[in-house]
């Protein structure tokens, strides 16, 4: 542990969005000392969340999520489950994304752990795809949680490029 300009920081992991939360309730100077004591890649994405108004999508938005090509195989989705660094019990489906991370689907964990290593993500990716903007405000945020009896609603950017979810507050 060291002291950065007055504020005591610690070896624990701390998510990329819980890291943005907390720092965007210090002055400027300190949560710019701590920003740069961070790890490069850790720093960049707690500083695009920083970037994200508080009453949007994007403002409670985490950037953990499990994404893979629309075009693979359940066997590739399990793999990148596998690889997933953060916490399991978050992730409740896997998007599926183009090359160049638009969002085309996603599919619920229940379906991908039932279904043969060999199936095509596509065509487990059901129903109608609920997305909303990275400034989408937030009562129609829960008005989509409500509406759609969602317990995860991915966030994209207005290059329909997927840039995290937002989970379900009960």
């Amino acid at each position: 542990d060291r002291d950065v300009t007055g504020v005591q920081t610690c070896a624990l992991p701390i998510y990329p969005d819980a890291a943005a939360d907390l720092l965007a309730d210090l002055p400027e100077a300190h949560s710019d000392a701590i920003l740069e004591s961070m790890e490069p890649e850790e720093r960049h994405e707690v500083e695009e969340l920083l970037e994200f108004r508080e009453d949007s999508a994007a403002g409670y938005m985490t950037t953990d999520f499990v994404a893979v090509l629309h075009e693979g195989a359940v066997s590739e989705a399990m793999e990148a489950l596998r690889r997933f660094e953060g916490d399991p019990e978050t992730v409740n489906e896997v998007y599926l994304i183009d090359e160049h991370h638009a969002l085309k689907g996603s599919v619920p964990l229940l379906r991908l752990m039932l279904a043969e290593p060999g199936a095509k993500l596509a065509e487990l990716s059901g129903g109608q795809l609920i997305s909303c903007r990275v400034d989408t405000n937030e009562d129609k945020v829960a008005e989509l949680f409500d509406k759609y009896n969602l317990r995860t609603l991915p966030v994209v950017n207005s290059g329909d490029k997927l840039v995290g979810d937002r989970k379900s507050v009960v």
